[in-house]
């Protein structure tokens, strides 16, 4: 297993969550996926690329075979394709590295334009996750029944977190990072940081966006795809956050 990679050009994308109830962005991945094979990018799915918890095998069996396809064409074109293992990969893992396009790992030490970036998913960070497993399992296949009756409960769930945030943020708490996020995941890019690395980039949350840590140092969200797709692009170091927008997209890479 190879965790420490040289990219000058890479796309992060993670949380597709495809198969889910409130994932209605099929037709967009679709295109995204077209977009990154005519580009000069790698891809890193930085995990939960697929649903098990909160879907059926047969919606899974007719949604995932055309965007594998897509994969296939970015992999055939020689560019690399990395995935990086979320907490909803446990058995989706095992499917993924047998169809054997990507390179299946835990975690990565990028290196662009000399500077060492850290990808991990994230959920070893999230202290619900951690510190609840059994609870966590339940509350997420809850959610996947709750989901196919109710779908705006996600939006609502996104909105009270955000409140959440401001919240901590009109109290002087967690102020420089990202809206909606438990402080934890800043805390644990610090750490990360302070360990020799620029730039720290996770997913899992679902907010997608960029903290600026001081001395050049960095903390990126690549989001998710369930709402409002967004990306990362890592260019000889760079790191950008987008939102995926089609008609956009040649003026953003190039």
């Amino acid at each position: 297993m190879r965790t420490s990679i040289s990219e000058e050009k890479l796309i992060i994308i993670s949380d597709l969550h495809i198969g889910n109830p409130f994932c209605f962005h099929k037709d967009d991945i679709s295109d995204f996926l077209d977009w990154v094979a005519e580009s000069d990018y790698s891809l890193c799915i930085n995990g939960d690329w697929l649903e098990i918890a909160q879907t059926s095998f047969r919606k899974l069996a007719r949604e995932a075979p055309e965007l594998f396809a897509k994969l296939g064409r970015i992999h055939s074109s020689g560019k690399n394709l990395y995935y990086v293992v979320g907490n909803h990969d446990v058995v989706s893992e095992h499917f993924v590295e047998a169809w054997g396009g990507f390179q299946v790992v835990p975690f990565l030490n990028l290196d662009s334009g000399g500077r060492r970036i850290r990808i991990e998913h994230g959920h070893l960070y999230d202290p619900f996750f951690v510190n609840h497993p059994v609870l966590y399992e339940f509350a997420t296949e809850f959610a996947g029944v709750l989901l196919n009756f109710w779908p705006a409960v996600y939006k609502l769930w996104i909105k009270f977190e955000k409140m959440k945030s401001r919240l901590r943020a009109g109290a002087g708490v967690n102020i420089e990072s990202i809206e909606g996020e438990s402080p934890s995941f800043r805390q644990a890019a610090r750490e990360l940081l302070d360990r020799g690395f620029d730039a720290v980039c996770f997913g899992h949350t679902h907010y997608g966006g960029l903290v600026d840590m001081g001395e050049g140092k960095q903390y990126v969200n690549s989001g998710t795809w369930l709402f409002s797709p967004s990306y990362v692009t890592i260019t000889e170091g760079s790191i950008k956050v987008h939102s995926w927008e089609r008609a956009q997209m040649s003026s953003i890479l190039n």
